[in-house]
């Protein structure tokens, strides 16, 4: 019988986590940048039709100027930018409720990342900017998600939202019906 010879043990490698690149800017998007945020703005449009409610088709013929009035100028309103470079790589809208009894509450809009800046917290770190920025302002963040979007769903609960309902039916696009998961982060 042959003597067991004892093998080191492998070392574990941790999981590799993937980093924001260091270039990666968030910051507010301002009206002089209307033609990055326009472009960006028809990409996620035709990309992911169903995870928007506006749509390709009623955006894509809009002059500049429709574009550059949807980026706020001043109060809580902010349209965050995620800039590697000058480049506009992704984005990430913030709302505050208008009516007094509703301006507790604020929403989250317009989350998207490039592809290509995917997988690298891009997304993660522009919600924790509008989260910062929403602490300011509301002690509620709502926002709504494809109830098909897995990946969306996992980040935002990652989040730390969670959901409060579904809107059934909520969006109409190429002759199907989706719903949308309705979600809320408490700041206070």
């Amino acid at each position: 019988m042959r003597a067991a010879t004892a093998r080191p043990p492998r070392p574990q490698t941790p999981p590799k986590t993937p980093r924001v690149a260091a270039s990666i800017d968030i910051r507010p998007v301002t009206r002089a940048e209307a033609a990055a945020w326009r472009a960006l703005r028809l990409e996620m449009l035709e990309r992911h039709p169903t995870a928007f409610n506006s749509s390709y088709e009623e955006w894509r013929d809009r002059d500049l100027d429709a574009f550059a009035a949807r980026i706020p100028e001043s109060g809580p309103d902010v349209l965050f930018g995620a800039y590697v470079g000058d480049a506009l790589s992704g984005s990430a809208g913030f709302s505050r409720e208008p009516r007094l009894k509703t301006a507790h509450k604020g929403v989250m809009s317009s989350l998207y990342v490039k592809a290509e800046w995917r997988g690298r917290r891009v997304g993660e770190a522009l919600i924790q900017r509008v989260i910062g920025h929403a602490r300011e302002h509301v002690s509620l963040l709502l926002c709504s998600v494809a109830s098909d979007n897995a990946a969306a769903s996992g980040l935002y609960r990652r989040m730390g939202f969670v959901a409060y309902g579904t809107e059934p039916r909520a969006l109409r696009y190429g002759g199907r019906d989706y719903d949308e998961d309705l979600l809320v982060l408490t700041l206070d």
